[in-house]
């Protein structure tokens, strides 16, 4: 009887490592520009029937700045821990963490590996002073603007007589009661354009993507901030015309997972109205020919080539090109077409500064 006990109990042991229940999940992952620093937390649960030696680490990953965040123990019954999780951000992109779990039995064997996701932390392309960019007015707002961008249509300069053709909703009710004849408020009229951007994926240097990105970011924070409508379209998605900002988080979420791609991203057609703003490197044919038939309906289009990559980040230096590169050529001889749909060509190789003027 008692060797069967023995034979029982070597048993169990064998087995606790597969009977173990573990949970874990990042709380408080960052999402943030770079620079940004702060501490997240990683909690973990374990359900351990029977006692089993446990052995976890949770890698440093340099585009976070979090160092290596390790565990272990004898775990045996019901366990919940918190372990903190400091970090500065680095580099952008889309950073999955995960915890590693070895749970070995007492006996030395048999090991057993979990790998439990902790989540995703976001890291926005770095931002970086660049001349002001104007998109071309659209249409008229009646009205001023309010801090969220949207027009107020009670707010008006003065009041005057009402004339035919007056909208209904200018009626100023109170004076016109006053005085015993139609009055209506005199609104101050805005023009206000709309951003709509577009990031073509293929790469030629490694530098490319983050330079676009950062870019990207940079023309639409200064939209937001204006209270104009934006939109973004990259390979990994696309972001209608929006305000506000939480449209600006989506579309800063986008370029934050903005990836370089093996084929060109040709752009969709522009909103009714909008300037029409397309960031290329390669710029094959592909490419080419999706902006001019996406370029009908915008207002104006600029076409960006960076075709040596674009140098924005200190201790980034240009370098002069010599030569014409594949794309340079495709985009130059097709210039005056470009122009006769509405979108300007502008080049800024590697040793030259970025210029929204015309050339």
């Amino acid at each position: 009887m008692s060797l069967l006990l023995l034979l029982a109990l070597l048993f169990a042991l064998f087995l606790a490592p597969s009977l173990l229940r573990a949970r874990a999940q990042g709380v408080g992952l960052p999402v943030g520009f770079p620079g940004a620093e702060g501490e997240a937390r990683v909690e973990v649960e374990l359900l351990a029937p029977l006692p089993v030696l446990l052995r976890g680490e949770v890698p440093p990953c340099a585009p976070l700045g979090t160092p290596p965040l390790r565990l272990g123990g004898l775990a045996w019954g019901r366990h919940r821990l918190t372990l903190p999780l400091p970090y500065r951000l680095r580099r952008r992109g889309a950073h999955a963490l995960a915890l590693g779990l070895e749970a070995t039995g007492l006996l030395g064997l048999p090991r057993r590996t979990l790998l439990l996701p902790l989540g995703e932390a976001l890291v926005y392309p770095a931002l970086r002073p660049l001349p002001p960019f104007r998109p071309a007015p659209g249409f008229f707002l009646e009205g001023l603007r309010t801090p969220r961008g949207l027009p107020d249509p009670l707010e008006a300069k003065g009041l005057r007589p009402y004339r035919p053709g007056d909208p209904p909703r200018l009626l100023a009710r109170k004076a016109t009661l006053r005085r015993g004849e139609p009055l209506v408020r005199e609104p101050e009229r805005r023009m206000q354009g709309a951003l709509f951007l577009h990031l073509d994926g293929q790469s030629l240097h490694p530098a490319y993507p983050d330079h676009a990105a950062s870019l990207a970011a940079w023309l639409l924070l200064q939209a937001e901030r204006e209270g104009m409508a934006f939109g973004l379209s990259l390979g990994g998605g696309r972001l209608p015309l929006g305000r506000g900002r939480a449209h600006l988080q989506r579309a800063l979420a986008l370029l934050a997972r903005f990836a370089p791609s093996p084929t060109p991203t040709p752009p969709p057609p522009a909103p009714p109205g909008s300037t029409y703003l397309l960031i290329t490197q390669a710029a094959e044919r592909a490419f080419l020919e999706g902006a001019l038939k996406g370029a009908k309906r915008a207002r104006e289009g600029l076409l960006l080539l960076l075709p040596e990559g674009y140098f924005l980040f200190p201790g980034e230096r240009g370098r002069k090109a010599f030569g014409v590169p594949p794309g340079l050529q495709r985009a130059l001889a097709l210039k005056g077409v470009l122009l006769a749909h509405g979108l300007r060509l502008q080049v800024v190789r590697g040793h030259e500064p970025l210029r929204f003027g015309g050339e």
